[in-house]
């Protein structure tokens, strides 16, 4: 695929993932066990077929969703139903999605736009550290306990945007930090501690 083929795909991704509807909607059919048609969708979501059939076409033309035929049961017209894409075209979509993203936040407002998306997770009473390696994990990354009692964070999805722009990447992570822990400097984001390695130290755990 040549430059401008490449581009206007991914504008396609963009737009897709640009709506809370369609995002909700890819996140319903990856956690399926099976195919769903739209009639479940829309039970799921809440929302009128016809409206969600709309947004599954968008999504179907953005490659994030495949869609089948299954044979009609008598006279009727054929039944569509939709499978999430595999999950490396999705997770290259997302990344796609937040290499536009980096380039229209600077620091400040990717760190409070960090503690934004972490005030709607819903409450957990688990301790500080329990709650951080589990949403390390929910984030993508591979975490493991150092030997100084931070958190080291391994296999970064977002590796290649964050080493070009730390500055928003890491800054969203530190904003979800504050959030979980109910205000800034208490967990702190130490970006590329070492290759490719990011590290979390809570306040009341270092030594």
């Amino acid at each position: 695929m040549d430059g401008a083929g490449a581009a206007a795909e991914n504008a396609g991704v963009h737009r897709a993932l640009a709506v809370p509807t369609r995002r909700a909607l890819l996140a319903e059919l990856t956690s399926a066990a099976e195919p769903l048609e739209a009639q479940q969708l829309a039970r799921a979501l809440g929302l009128h077929p016809t409206t969600i059939r709309h947004h599954l076409t968008a999504l179907v033309q953005a490659g994030l969703v495949a869609v089948s035929r299954q044979p009609a049961a008598g006279r009727g017209r054929p039944k569509l139903s939709y499978t999430a894409a595999p999950a490396h075209e999705q997770l290259d979509a997302y990344r796609e999605l937040v290499e536009v993203l980096a380039l229209g936040y600077g620091r400040v407002g990717a760190v409070q736009a960090g503690r934004d998306w972490g005030a709607e997770l819903p409450p957990d009473d688990a301790p500080l550290g329990e709650r951080v390696r589990a949403a390390a994990e929910r984030w993508g990354f591979r975490p493991e306990s150092g030997a100084d009692g931070r958190l080291l964070l391994r296999d970064c999805p977002f590796l290649r945007t964050a080493e070009r722009h730390p500055e928003v990447i890491c800054a969203v992570h530190q904003g979800l930090l504050d959030a979980l822990a109910g205000g800034p400097d208490v967990v702190r984001l130490h970006p590329f501690s070492a290759p490719g390695v990011c590290a979390i130290a809570i306040a009341s755990e270092r030594s």
